[in-house]
């Protein structure tokens, strides 16, 4: 039975936390990560699909160039029926037991091993990812039970003659660097995109360009979670 890496709700925000994207300044990004690490356990996924007490914790990682950002479509050969056919900039997974200690590293091994099962990052020589905050949306069934670890990787542009990043698990799903401009207006269409990929093109973290200024909702000052003492 698969085991997944879940955090306690109670344990932060006194239970009720902050929805959509939370930015962490880089000290609180750190400190949050090992505290999630800490207080979190390995629980059966199944059971935690069914208990909106754990938060499900999901590396989720944007890749972008100037103007444009990696985009997937989920295919019906994911294991997430809820996700199916949605959109998403985002890129991750579940954090399952592994052999390498428990640590401030354990989300970025995490984050590196879905990476490189579902790209094909070569020859490109990518920078490491970076966590910059948190995502939540206790807005859907899915979000209920799930919290993000947002991750950015920012690439340089490419010229014409060079490779590009490509789906490895094309089974799963199709994908590519697509416009900021393009993504303009589908980002809001609830039916085209993942929840989590909607909140964070509003939050500007694929780029200025992802919508109309004038109605980017401002994001939230960085702030520090308060996980309980033990």
């Amino acid at each position: 039975m698969e085991q997944v890496f879940v955090v306690r709700r109670q344990d932060y925000f006194a239970g009720s936390w902050p929805q959509g994207y939370l930015p962490l300044a880089a000290d609180a990004a750190q400190k949050i990560l090992c505290d999630f690490v800490r207080l979190g356990l390995f629980v059966p996924r199944d059971e935690a699909e069914a208990n909106p007490a754990w938060k499900q914790t999901i590396p989720y990682c944007v890749i972008r160039q100037p103007g444009r950002v990696f985009c997937v479509q989920r295919k019906a050969a994911q294991s997430e029926t809820r996700l199916h056919n949605r959109l998403s900039i985002g890129l991750g997974g579940h954090a399952n037991p592994a052999s390498e200690p428990l640590d401030a590293l354990f989300f970025r091994r995490v984050l590196d091993k879905e990476l490189s099962e579902e790209l094909f990052w070569e020859p490109l020589t990518a920078p490491e990812p970076r966590f910059i905050g948190l995502l939540n949306d206790d807005a859907t069934e899915v979000g209920k039970v799930h919290i993000g670890l947002v991750f950015v990787v920012d690439l340089p542009q490419l010229g014409p003659a060079a490779p590009l990043l490509r789906v490895r698990e094309v089974n799963k799903m199709v994908g590519g660097f697509r416009p900021l401009v393009e993504l303009r207006t589908l980002w809001q269409d609830p039916l085209r995109f993942e929840s989590w990929s909607r909140v964070l093109l509003e939050g500007g973290i694929a780029g200025d360009m992802a919508i109309p200024t004038n109605s980017r909702a401002r994001a939230p000052r960085p702030q520090t979670p308060h996980p309980k003492k033990g």
